[in-house]
């Protein structure tokens, strides 16, 4: 029998950083993930890229995993939103409310390399388990107990479930989700390109659905489009010079000449929302209790406010001698989230909705709005601010140093 302050079920990206943070502050962590993390370092594991808020950064700072990813960062400078190919948009560039950039495009390899390097300096206060299958989990009163299929057993106070948005661990708990189907598809990639992109990230509005293309190091970028969901693996399949030709048709010529490097990759879209954060003696951060659209790149950025929330939470009442499991704590925590989750989860899939159609006075409507925001200054710095999480009731990670 092994004994830990807190369990956390699930060594991706949030919940690793999530141990980290913990284990840099003397709570003993066990993460348990059924992943050789090795083998997700690659280009070939995901090819997915996170667009790095300053509010995530600083968590990554205070963590210290950035130092190990900051020099495969690049920096986003400018973005432009557009509808289709009309005039009405919206730009932001950093300058308008700074000096800092309004984030950073990170490969997901990177940042996963870079929590696993952390994870290797924090000292024994931090048990990697990887991979580990669990064989069974059982929550009382006092604690949750965690059974590996090798026979290690696990008890700690608290467990965390960072599994993603098909916990297994939510669903045994009873926990309800809001679920929505958007019937589409995220086809990714990365391409390299003759002209420079100067940190600009570029979303288009279509029919079928958002296309992005994100600024990454040494004149690549990266491509996130939206297709329906029957008609991706039909586009993943294209031959190359046509499959070309369908990102020439949405992406344009600013990038001049370009060529797509890597594997293709396609991922359904689903919003999954939890009713509740919370059980006894058991939390949901990240995808196990808000998975969204990526439309606004939010996604793992609500995550990482997961982490330093409860980080705060668990840390204080360390220090008080107060039960890091109990309800009181749990419920706190519950309060201090769902609000900001729950808004974000509905904003992203309002505006997929409203920007993927093409019914004429939606669509006059919506030129307008983005014409509307692009003259008025305030909102534009309202709008920047959220996106880069420093809005709200922010935990000390994400404030200023």
């Amino acid at each position: 029998m092994k004994q830990a302050d807190v369990i956390i079920v699930g060594g991706g990206m949030v919940g690793l950083s999530l141990g980290i943070a913990l284990a840099q502050s003397q709570v003993r962590v066990a993460v348990i993930e059924r992943e050789d993390l090795q083998s997700q370092l690659v280009p070939a594991f995901d090819g997915r890229v996170s667009a790095i808020s300053l509010g995530s950064e600083r968590v990554l700072r205070a963590i210290g995993a950035w130092q190990h990813m900051q020099v495969n960062a690049e920096p986003i400078l400018d973005i432009r939103v557009a509808d289709g190919d009309s005039l009405a948009h919206v730009h932001y560039n950093y300058r308008d409310i700074g000096d800092n950039p309004m984030g950073n495009m990170v490969e997901n390899r990177h940042l996963r390399a870079g929590l696993l390097a952390r994870a290797q300096e924090v000292g024994d206060c931090l048990t990697l388990l990887a991979p580990a299958k669990i064989q069974h989990i059982d929550r009382d009163t006092y604690r949750a107990q965690v059974t590996l299929q090798s026979g290690e057993i696990w008890r700690a106070p608290l467990l965390v479930a960072a599994d993603g948005k098909r916990s297994k661990i939510r669903e045994d708990a009873g926990i309800k989700v809001v679920e929505t189907s958007y019937k589409q598809a995220a086809i990714v990639c990365t391409i390299k390109h003759s002209l420079p992109h100067e940190g600009l990230a570029l979303e288009r509005f279509l029919p079928a659905g958002p296309f992005a293309a994100l600024p990454m190091q040494d004149n690549r970028s990266a491509l996130v489009w939206t297709e329906p969901e029957d008609l991706a693996p039909g586009m993943l399949a294209l031959p190359e010079a046509e499959f070309h030709a369908e990102i020439a048709a949405r992406l344009g010529d600013f990038l001049g000449e370009f060529k797509v490097v890597g594997k293709r990759f396609s991922y359904p879209l689903h919003m999954i929302l939890a009713l509740r954060y919370i059980d006894n003696r058991l939390a949901l951060i990240g995808d196990a209790a808000h998975a969204i659209h990526p439309i606004a790149g939010q996604g793992v950025n609500v995550g990482f406010r997961d982490v330093a929330v409860l980080t705060e939470l668990i840390i204080d009442a360390q220090r008080l001698g107060l039960d890091i499991g109990s309800q009181s704590l749990l419920e706190h925590y519950q309060r201090w989230r769902r609000f900001d989750s729950m808004s974000m989860g509905a904003i992203t899939d309002f505006i997929n909705r409203l920007f993927s159609n093409d019914i004429a006075p939606v669509r006059l409507a919506r030129r307008a709005g983005l014409s509307a925001v692009n003259s008025a200054p305030s909102l534009k710095r309202f709008f920047m601010w959220h996106a880069m999480g420093l809005l709200g009731d922010l935990p000390k990670m994400m404030q200023a140093a």
